[in-house]
């Protein structure tokens, strides 16, 4: 899975991790979705943009973008796509954008020709080894799930364990499934006694209860490293198209069951954009 479309998942199922990410005053951290965009008669797609669900002028439109690879035009490219939206929809809202990047490294630096947009405060750049690692918000701890390597894994969960515990009792059915989308991409590298070791005292009876632990990790599932990876990608991509198109028929089901790894794959990369169920799964 493309670490970019796993940002989208997360930002999919709980639009208010971009307000863990970067800086926006407290008045504009209204209820948002998060959805991708098509720019009609242009070869511009906006990945992923978070419109406010609240009334108020000034919660703004909130552009965002995942760059893993290095891109010396991303800066041009996004405003690009941006200014294109702005005139295609007039909308009433002000707007921001946040740029995520692994690292400095991954920035190709801020054109001078645009920064009137960076010094204005319109686009803020977000680098992940650069956030706190203790001290901060859920959604931060989770999101350093995606770049930590496995053998730092316990500890961020034992973090998160401490962080979901002390949240609300109402919120925390959803922590605990964004936890899982993660686990989903993290720990199909290891094998199943690696996983069991690793959670046996990690949020022990509440992970054991969920939908994921007892469809991915329960006893009969297949051995093995790579059918453990199709099996949570499988999982994760119907609970997405199921949060984004509401109960699956049964073809659709039977779809996703007898899919490869490479089909699973290729719906994934769909499923923002795509206006319809059908559009997902269509052969191309």
């Amino acid at each position: 899975m493309k670490t970019d479309t796993l940002f989208y998942r997360l930002f999919l199922q709980r639009p208010q991790l971009i307000f863990d990410l970067a800086d926006f005053p407290a008045y504009q951290k209204a209820p948002y979705r998060f959805q991708s965009v098509e720019l009609k008669q242009a070869a511009f797609r906006i990945d992923g943009v978070f419109m406010p669900l609240a009334e108020q002028r000034e919660c703004p439109l909130i552009f965002a973008e995942v760059q893993y690879q290095k891109d010396p035009k991303i800066y041009a490219r996004l405003l690009s796509e941006i200014l294109l939206y702005l005139y295609q929809n007039t909308p009433l809202h002000d707007w921001r954008a946040v740029v995520i990047f692994p690292d400095l490294a991954s920035d190709p630096g801020k054109p001078a020709h645009y920064r009137e947009f960076f010094d204005s405060g319109r686009i803020q750049v977000v680098y992940l080894d650069r956030l706190p690692q203790h001290g901060e918000g859920l959604g931060v701890q989770l999101i350093h799930l995606i770049e930590i390597d496995d053998a730092r894994i316990p500890q961020q969960l034992a973090r998160i364990k401490t962080a979901i515990t002390a949240s609300p009792q109402e919120s925390r059915r959803d922590w605990l499934e964004l936890l899982e989308t993660l686990l989903v991409y993290k720990l199909p590298r290891l094998s199943r006694d690696e996983v069991r070791a690793m959670l046996s005292d990690i949020l022990n009876v509440e992970l054991k209860q969920t939908r994921f632990y007892q469809d991915v990790f329960a006893e009969g599932q297949q051995e093995g490293r790579q059918e453990g990876r199709q099996e949570g990608e499988r999982l994760l991509l119907g609970r997405m198209l199921v949060k984004r198109f509401g109960a699956l028929p049964g073809w659709a089901q039977q779809r996703l069951q007898d899919a490869s790894t490479l089909q699973l794959e290729r719906w994934s990369e769909r499923i923002l954009d795509a206006a319809t169920l059908a559009a997902v799964f269509e052969d191309q």
